[in-house]
């Protein structure tokens, strides 16, 4: 929906609180207290240019739907101040990124209906729409100045703001550039400045106004871009070539799962003579867990690209089926191995993601027989409540839980006090590198009773230590907060 009016009156100043209020938030500062209140500073920023510029919001998203983005992406907003742990973080921020964008291309109504495709496409070109506008901050606000809105009328004033919007922005980089080319230059700088520290205030400009200039181009992309009204879908192919090939691969997975149930599930799990369980369970869950993941993908392109079949609706349904067995068989595998191998964030996440695609594959066979059902809400639904219970329950402190329940450290013996520890113990080193999530459980009394010494995990103290005294009102994080008072008197180092 074109523009019918310079939209710089109302995003220009939207968007420089924004920016402004993102860099409050952001700067130095990727997991504090403030987060949330980013995260419910941006849905407001959404909401707010929705109104102000008229967009009409998707006739498919209804109220529910909207309400079900919002408390999600605010939920995942908390989470993030509560957890230490990068790795969770990270995929915290991937899952805000998609919702966030999801809940944008809806709100201005860029998507057709709830389709994987039509979502997709719409998300790809909110990102293209956004890179397409990057000038549009300048530009606009070039061409508002020159029409003179309702304050510029004088043509000096007029000149003088058209340089400083020209030049402001430019001189945040070029100056950047330059302080890092030539340290001589940074230096005569820094002697005029004085006491003033010029990094600092440069870092934040250059945050300010990259914020700045991306918020504003991706909604004006949103607000320019014309949505096509959906095409025909082109003709579909043959439904035979995908019953031959989807035939083979359906036989190779009966004989498969035909013996994961005789063999390894009713038939007393006898393994061949030299197998050890745990050399067996050492192998195949993450090549099952790739092979559920292509199972998933097939299925889909199958239905999107192939013409109506109830045949291959059968056979599509039979793999799903099966599918569900490697799941069983990848997640009993795992099982084993964290039985004879302990628990770590890699093994916790592939028993979550077999979780999830045990519950995505119920919705992919109900859309396999009845196209109306909607798909891309239902995995969207799925996806996001398994994540919140995975990001609130800290996946550190779990593995820790589980690994110090049942450890079994043999007596030291020597020299070495620790000498125990690392023989009887295999993942004594990496609990010791777990992030300040696993405070709680690693300070246990229980633990200096395990290991023999209050000691054990004492570089987890002095790195998370340090972190839980190294927080201001503003990068304050819950689990470094709880860390340190857990920490507080638990091991003294010159002892």
């Amino acid at each position: 929906m074109p523009e019918k009016k310079n939209p710089f009156s109302t995003l220009g100043i939207a968007s420089a609180v924004y920016a402004l209020f993102y860099t409050f938030c952001l700067y130095k500062n990727a997991s504090g207290i403030t987060y949330p209140f980013f995260v419910a500073g941006t849905l407001g920023f959404f909401f707010f240019c929705m109104k102000r510029c008229g967009v009409p919001c998707d006739s498919g998203f209804r109220k529910g739907w909207k309400l079900f983005y919002t408390v999600s992406v605010l939920l995942l907003g908390l989470s993030v101040c509560l957890t230490d742990d990068w790795k969770l973080l990270l995929m915290t921020k991937t899952g805000l990124f998609l919702l966030t964008m999801t809940l944008a291309v809806r709100l201005f109504g860029r998507t057709q209906g709830n389709s994987f495709g039509g979502n997709l496409r719409a998300i790809g070109s909110g990102i293209m729409e956004t890179l397409y506008c990057i000038d549009k901050p300048i530009a606009d606000g070039v061409e508002y100045v020159k029409a003179g809105g309702q304050l510029f009328k004088n043509k000096k004033t007029q000149s003088v703001l058209l340089g400083l919007l020209i030049a402001l922005p430019l001189l945040a980089v070029i100056l950047a550039l330059l302080f890092s080319a030539d340290a001589v230059f940074f230096n005569l700088a820094k002697e005029m400045a004085g006491d003033w520290n010029l990094r600092e205030p440069l870092l934040v400009c250059l945050m300010i106004a990259a914020v700045y200039m991306v918020s504003y181009s991706f909604i004006r992309g949103l607000t320019s871009y014309e949505t096509k009204p959906p095409r025909n879908p082109g003709k579909k192919g043959e439904p035979i070539a995908a019953i031959t090939f989807t035939s083979l691969i359906a036989l190779v997975y009966l004989a498969f799962c035909a013996v994961q149930i005789l063999y390894l599930f009713i038939g007393k799990m006898q393994l061949p003579e030299g197998l050890t369980w745990a050399s067996y369970a050492r192998q195949g869950f993450f090549q099952l867990l790739f092979v559920c993941l292509i199972n998933l993908v097939m299925v889909l392109l199958c239905l999107a690209l192939f013409g109506e079949s109830r045949i291959l609706k059968g056979i599509l349904t039979a793999i799903s089926l099966m599918t569900y067995i490697m799941v069983a068989s990848s997640a009993l595998r795992m099982f084993l191995y964290i039985q004879n191998y302990y628990m770590t964030f890699l093994r916790l996440m592939v028993l979550w993601a077999l979780a999830v695609i045990a519950v995505v594959l119920i919705g992919v066979i109900i859309f396999t027989w009845k196209k109306s059902f909607p798909l891309f809400g239902y995995c969207t639904v799925a996806v996001t409540l398994f994540y919140l219970v995975l990001a609130f329950a800290r996946p550190d402190l779990v593995v820790a839980k589980y690994d110090i329940s049942h450890a079994s450290v043999q007596e030291a013996d020597g020299e070495d006090p620790y000498a125990g520890i690392y023989r009887g113990f295999a993942d004594y080193e990496y609990l010791n590198g777990l992030s300040a999530d696993a405070a709680p459980v690693l300070t246990e009394k229980k633990v200096e009773a395990v290991f023999g010494s209050a000691r054990a995990f004492s570089g987890f103290y002095e790195r998370n230590w340090e972190k839980a005294q190294d927080m201001n009102w503003r990068t304050f994080n819950f689990s470094r907060w709880l860390a340190g008072r857990y920490m507080g008197g638990w091991y003294d180092g010159e002892n």
